[in-house]
């Protein structure tokens, strides 16, 4: 969509590929919308303009993403946080068609997802939004505190594939980041390959708005991602720290922003903080799939194509003592501790070091 002045484009999202923007629209909203943006970084930071990179949708923490498909009618990503509730984007769960909020019966959550694979899935029994949630496209800064939801599934599969602890990104985590002590990334399913996960690594921290309710992020991000984690790796740990919301572009740069998950939080929202009280969602690290299921536990398939990137391992891969080789190198290279294993802290070294 093309608007007059300062704006180009405005992207909801998701299954949201069923805004079809009028020119109209920009005039009368989105020049609130930049008043609103004062002080924040819109330009996106060079590590995120770049290609995203292919993962397997099979190996934790990809695992734990999915997509949330909508009545045969679009998607969202989502992802996640305990064995049965998955978050996502509220406006995700919106019928722009038929000017309505979906059913829990309409919806269906695939884990893991790649290329029509659909191994590891659940229908919705129920989920839990904003009453202030507006299914529209609102370019009002302030509401990103209320485009959240809950969803209940009838199946436990996060067993199978694994998922993500939450962390708030407060103050002080969020200096860490600004400093290289933190790593923000992103994975999701963009309207450019829908049926393959693909990862933005080493995105920008561009600092908070909405009254630190929003994150304002560098991933390269488009319609399809909403509801998909903003990733932290800190402390060789990997959270997820916001829900990706709303991207669009000024001609000063794009501008992306996260619900931060600090809205679940005392002091937050209390609403969103209520609702997560009432699931078995709990604050902290996350879980792997288990060793039965169909999802692997580490993501060997990245951190191969990160030691090849980072010219340790040579193409194609070999097996696992050629990964080993390459690990305890790269180790030895950036003087951590070697120990040739392949991990989760590993990935964020891997990423941290490709810059």
């Amino acid at each position: 969509m093309k608007a007059e002045g300062k704006v180009s484009r405005l992207r909801r999202g998701a299954s949201s590929e069923k805004w079809r923007n009028r020119r109209g629209l920009a005039k009368r909203l989105f020049y609130p919308l930049l008043a609103g943006l004062a002080g924040l970084c819109l330009g996106l930071p060079a590590s995120a303009q770049g290609s995203r990179l292919e993962v397997n949708a099979m190996e934790y923490p990809w695992s734990a993403i999915g997509r949330v498909n909508a009545g045969g009618r679009g998607y969202c990503t989502g992802f996640l946080v305990s064995e049965r509730h998955v978050m996502t984007a509220a406006h995700c769960l919106y019928d722009a068609v038929e000017g309505r909020w979906r059913d829990a019966l309409e919806l269906h959550f695939v884990a893991g997802y790649q290329r029509d694979e659909a191994i590891i899935h659940s229908k919705v029994a129920s989920y839990q939004r904003s009453k202030r949630a507006s299914g529209m496209p609102n370019p009002d800064l302030s509401m990103v505190k209320d485009d959240w939801a809950l969803l209940t599934l009838k199946r436990p599969i996060g067993r199978q594939a694994g998922w993500i602890g939450l962390r708030h990104m407060d103050g002080d985590l969020a200096r860490r980041v600004r400093r290289g002590d933190g790593t923000l990334l992103q994975a999701g399913y963009s309207k450019r390959r829908r049926h393959i996960m693909t990862a933005s690594l080493k995105c920008g921290f561009s600092g908070f708005f909405a009254k630190r309710s929003g994150i304002a992020h560098g991933c390269n991000v488009m319609a399809g991602d909403s509801g998909s984690p903003l990733l932290l790796f800190v402390d060789g740990r990997l959270y997820a720290t916001g829900v990706h919301s709303l991207d669009f572009t000024t001609k000063d740069g794009a501008f992306a922003g996260a619900i931060s998950l600090g809205i679940f939080r005392n002091g937050g929202n209390a609403e969103a903080r209520q609702s997560l009280q009432k699931t078995s969602v709990r604050w902290g690290k996350g879980h792997r799939p288990s060793g039965t299921g169909p999802a692997r536990g580490v993501p060997l398939d990245t951190i191969d194509l990160m030691l090849r990137r980072l010219g340790y391992l040579a193409e194609p891969a070999g097996g696992a003592i050629e990964r080993r080789a390459a690990i305890e190198a790269f180790q030895a290279g950036r003087g951590i501790a070697v120990e040739g294993k392949a991990s989760l802290r590993l990935l964020g070294q891997l990423i941290d070091a490709a810059g």
